[in-house]
């Protein structure tokens, strides 16, 4: 369905649990604009349509941090949630685990590139992120970590110690610790010219360089998105990762790519390192994983899966609801139905006619700088107002337009210029082609 405003968003009752929310929740988490104008509050949501509790109906571009890649509550997910519910609703993940945790580790070692056959399950990206870093020390016993700027992966421990963004950082850094290094991620560009190998070459060599420095702790992980998400939808050039395999290839370090944005079609292949054919020792997985419970997973070798010590009866790494029986029984029933939808194939077909379509919208536009992404991972970025306001004061302007109109977008990016589009892989040609028309009289307010 297309959008239908009722009343201006934010519509009174959105207000009132403003209000009450600003009154309960520490004021650190969720944003409230001073003005009142952002955010709406959900009350239902379905396919690529949420409804808000004054009644609007708005076109979801963003699949809620990219995890509705089948679209919101889908019926065969819900109904594997409610199944489980009147079976087991909690259980013993890793003393005594259900039925629905080896069904989910089946079902997701059967669609992940092999040697990656093993895994650790947790809540959330961080969890993920955290248990390859620890795997990666125990198996290389090496500390020293590199990392891209740019990158995001989370904001605990040693999550946030591999997350580049100084706003997440600072507050907490004297907790973080100094072993990792940040490199340049390169960036691909639409230009003809060479601009692109000199920028592999360089991120490359630098890489080699911290690899082979012998005053720093010796590197133990390399851990890179296979596009940066958050970052602002940033596609390396072709060879990137490849370059990143050889470099680990033979010496005691291991390659971790964090595909909890990308993985599970949302570029286009099952996960983004496949489009350059590579199989990394480690691989972080969530979001789009269950389509709406918290689950992520930690998939590695069995050679990286071997470095762990058997358990004695405890384990030493583990959580009260690992392989929580509810979550796992959504996410063995959401990648069967994203089989069944053929999920990277219609990413890939989608994501061509909504980059076309975004193009072709901005083309020669003065406020757009660019068009990139890959499948259905897509950004605009923005350039500096009329008036000369940066491009992130821009962006904000253009979520809270396109809200009002019936669309529900997000900034990302590191100075957050750039508009992310990262709707359900199911969305229909038509709502494609509403959203983006929304999007391009948001901005042509935003500008204004």
């Amino acid at each position: 369905m297309l959008p239908q405003i009722v009343e201006t968003p934010p519509g009174p009752k959105s207000l009132d649990l403003a209000r009450r929310l600003s009154a309960s929740e520490c004021a650190g988490i969720t944003y409230m604009a001073p003005d009142g104008s952002f955010p709406v509050f959900w009350e239902s949501a379905y396919g690529s349509n949420v409804w808000d509790v004054d009644g609007n109906r708005y076109i979801d571009f963003t699949a809620a941090f990219g995890v509705a890649a089948c679209g919101h509550r889908h019926p065969a997910l819900v109904e594997a949630a409610c199944h489980q519910i009147h079976s087991l609703l909690h259980g013993m993940g890793d003393v005594h685990p259900s039925r629905a945790k080896v069904d989910l580790l089946d079902a997701l070692t059967a669609v992940v590139p092999r040697p990656l056959g093993h895994a650790i399950l947790g809540q959330n990206g961080s969890d993920a992120v955290e248990a390859a870093l620890k795997a990666a020390y125990l198996h290389t016993k090496r500390s020293g970590i590199i990392a891209f700027v740019g990158g995001y992966h989370g904001l605990s421990g040693f999550a946030l110690g591999c997350t580049s963004a100084g706003k997440f950082r600072e507050p907490f850094s004297p907790y973080l610790t100094d072993n990792v290094t940040f490199l340049s991620f390169p960036r691909r560009t639409c230009a003809r010219d060479n601009h692109d190998e000199m920028s592999l070459n360089r991120a490359l060599s630098a890489v080699r360089q911290r690899l082979s420095d012998k005053y720093l702790p010796p590197v133990g992980a390399i851990l890179v998105e296979p596009i940066q998400a958050r970052g602002g939808i940033v596609v390396p050039p072709d060879g990137f990762l490849r370059g990143l395999r050889e470099l680990c290839d033979g010496v005691r370090t291991v390659l971790i790519c964090d595909e909890i944005f990308t993985g599970f079609g949302r570029t286009g292949e099952w996960f983004a390192c496949q489009h350059e054919g590579v199989i990394p020792d480690l691989m972080a997985v969530g979001k789009a994983l269950t389509g709406g419970f918290p689950l992520s997973a930690t998939l590695m070798t069995p050679e990286v899966a071997a470095s762990w010590p058997k358990s004695p009866g405890e384990a030493i790494h583990t959580s009260t609801f690992l392989g929580h029986p509810v979550a796992c029984a959504v996410g063995a029933s959401s990648i069967k139905l994203m089989q069944t939808l053929a999920i990277p194939l219609r990413a890939a077909r989608g994501g061509d006619r909504l980059m076309q379509r975004l193009r072709r919208a901005f083309s020669g536009s003065p406020a757009v700088n660019e068009v990139r992404g890959r499948g259905m991972l897509v950004g605009v970025t923005m350039t500096n107002g009329r008036y000369g306001e940066p491009p992130f004061q821009v962006v904000n302007r253009t979520v809270t337009a396109a809200m009002r109109r019936g669309l529900l977008i997000l900034p990302c990016g590191a100075n957050g210029d750039t508009v992310s589009i990262t709707p359900p892989i199911t969305t229909s040609e038509a709502q494609l082609d509403h959203g983006v028309e929304i999007l391009a009289d948001a901005i042509a307010e935003a500008v204004t």
